[in-house]
């Protein structure tokens, strides 16, 4: 059964540790991870939700130490939705759980890196210790064993769809460093690689473009 698990961490902790993330603030009141994915050479992409300080100062940068844009996809005086690489240990927060991984909501404001991790019972544990190696015991931890997952917000696939991402996902496929081939995918499930690789791309297409159009409808 998945569990989710609910890190609140102080932006002074994130200070205190010079973390990259915390600096990506000068240009943006939060932060909104909407959806990790990777690139056809597994580098994660992130797409991010973001309140702008300065449409002008948002529309000249490209790069920091923290963040590069990849594209942008919507932007307006207040607020932007665009692709991303980010570094730094905010994101080797979010990328170093086994069987476990970020979900929304994920948010960075001014006051707390609100961290929302979904996983097995074991992922969650293993990613409670490291949390608590990497910051101590300065932050607040809530863990829901009972958690469903959240099919109920993503977009209608067919069941065969489903299927190989919910294996994908509990393979470690989407894992940074991946865990597991599509070929190992298709073995597990007894299907074609090439099958495998058209219902990962169609069902990643599909839950990214439902999570942009429904946070730019919903004004959130």
């Amino acid at each position: 059964m998945l569990g989710v698990m609910q890190i609140k961490v102080s932006t002074l902790v994130g200070k205190e540790l010079d973390f990259p993330g915390v600096k990506m603030l000068e240009l943006f009141d939060t932060i909104e991870l909407l959806k990790e994915f990777n690139t056809p050479d597994d580098e994660p992409l992130y797409l991010l939700k973001t309140s702008l300080k300065n449409r002008k100062i948002f529309d000249a940068f490209t790069k920091n130490e923290g963040l590069e844009i990849i594209e942008r996809f919507e932007v307006n005086d207040s607020t932007a939705i665009f692709s991303a690489k980010m570094t730094g240990p905010i994101v080797q927060i979010i990328s170093m759980f086994e069987n476990a991984w970020a979900i929304s909501p994920t948010i960075l404001d001014s006051e707390h890196l609100i961290l929302t991790i979904e996983g097995s019972t074991t992922g969650l544990s293993n990613s409670r210790n490291k949390l608590i190696a990497l910051l101590g015991d300065s932050f607040q931890i809530s863990v829901n064993n009972n958690f469903q997952g959240q099919w109920d917000t993503a977009p209608g696939l067919p069941r065969r769809r489903k299927e190989v991402l919910e294996k994908a996902i509990m393979m470690g496929y989407y894992n940074a460093p991946r865990k597991c081939r599509q070929r190992d995918i298709a073995d597990s499930i007894g299907l074609k690689q090439g099958t495998v690789a058209e219902h990962l791309q169609i069902a990643e297409s599909l839950i990214i473009n439902a999570w942009f159009h429904q946070s730019g409808n919903t004004g959130k």
